[in-house]
């Protein structure tokens, strides 16, 4: 599976040393709901670049990634935006589905905007 997109995050939690990098192993758009997935796996490397055998016990299970109308983000960044002690979103924020399409729709690159989720999910602690 060399051809996969693979995004490298923070360090394997107790194990400073170990690289995780999320491989995206397939992408689904359903135009009917608005909603974009990515599926995604966890991989450990060593410094070298090495997969470490001793970590595949917890890589197995795929995860999902999923992009909708139900989460906002920052229109001018993309980054994902959380509502206010009222309950509502900061104003301009739009979904993150139309976020998306829109950035595509005017040549943004679909693997950047990939790597940007992970990235973003990463910080927020998701993989942990």
């Amino acid at each position: 599976m060399s051809d996969l997109q693979r995004i490298a995050i923070s360090s394997s939690p107790g194990y400073p040393d170990v690289i995780r990098k999320i491989a995206v192993a397939g992408r689904n758009e359903d135009y009917k709901s608005q909603t974009v997935i990515l599926i995604c796996f966890v991989e450990h490397y060593d410094a070298q670049g090495y997969r470490l055998n001793a970590f595949q016990s917890i890589e197995r299970d795929p995860f999902l990634l999923v992009a909708d109308n139900s989460s906002k983000v920052n229109p001018e960044t993309g980054a994902l935006v959380f509502p206010g002690e009222d309950g509502t979103y900061p104003e301009g924020s739009i979904g993150q589905y139309d976020w998306l399409k829109l950035a595509v729709e005017n040549g943004a690159n679909p693997f950047a905007i990939a790597a940007g989720a992970v990235m973003e999910a990463d910080s927020l602690k998701r993989f942990n």
